[in-house]
């Protein structure tokens, strides 16, 4: 793999890491192959953030605020949540005290209408996760081009293998990339979450819940893919 100059041996440039490098990481992770120590070891160890059911408390005192419902949904999408992942209406609607989620939908709708008559950038766009701030479809050549920037952001070859994991296992848990691995992965989860490139869910196993790991939509924007099903083929 390509080395900077800038960074110590373990460093993986975004600039210098290729789809092949990846489907080769993951190939040597899933393969227990020993590799050096890597830089993951000067990292102080910390826990992946838990998601949690209720990121918004109901009644909490936005509506005493006088904002219009506008404003606190803008506010809100603005703010995000700290794990990343889209906010769901039902939390949005629990913000302010007699306001439904249908009031929420709707509020939303009339946004999206004020901004395309306003020909401004900002968008609400949902999915199945939820609602989050973004920008139209025309603009996303300005989203790309800041992501390009970031690809000048460094990853220790240990971090790439705990990648490589999640992107051709999705849904992995941190106990399934930690034996694959055979090492502690993570405070490297952790690092991936907080760069975007990896997000957390939270899903019912039997009577349990469980933290998953899933890659991101700007992950496949760094690798111009479009969907996940683009990886090369890695002999498991």
């Amino acid at each position: 793999m390509p080395q900077s100059d800038q960074t110590n041996g373990d460093d993986a440039s975004w600039e210098g890491l290729s789809l092949e490098e990846l489907g080769k990481a993951y190939a040597k992770a899933v393969g227990h192959t020993d590799a050096p120590e890597s830089s993951e070891h000067n990292e102080s160890p910390t826990t992946p953030t838990e998601l949690t059911d209720e990121p918004f408390t109901a009644g909490e005192p936005a509506a005493e605020t006088g904002a219009s419902l506008a404003a606190i949904i803008e506010g809100a999408l603005f703010i995000g949540r700290a794990d990343g992942n889209p906010v769901r209406e039902s939390d949005l609607a629990a913000l302010i005290r007699d306001v439904s989620v249908d009031d929420v939908s709707q509020e939303i709708d009339r946004l999206n209408e004020s901004y395309k008559e306003n020909d401004q950038a900002l968008r609400i766009i949902r999915d199945d996760d939820g609602v989050r701030l973004g920008v139209a479809a025309d603009l996303e050549i300005v989203r790309r081009s800041f992501y390009g920037k970031l690809r000048e952001a460094t990853l220790s070859q240990a971090a790439v293998e705990v990648l490589s994991l999640v992107a051709y296992q999705p849904g992995i848990t941190a106990e399934k990339v930690e034996n694959q691995r055979g090492r502690e992965s993570a405070s490297l989860l952790s690092q991936l979450v907080r760069r975007r490139l990896l997000e957390q869910r939270r899903e019912v196993s039997g009577s349990k819940k469980i933290t998953t790991f899933f890659p991101t939509e700007r992950f496949l924007s760094l690798f111009n893919l479009q969907s996940l099903d683009d990886l090369p083929h890695v002999e498991e």
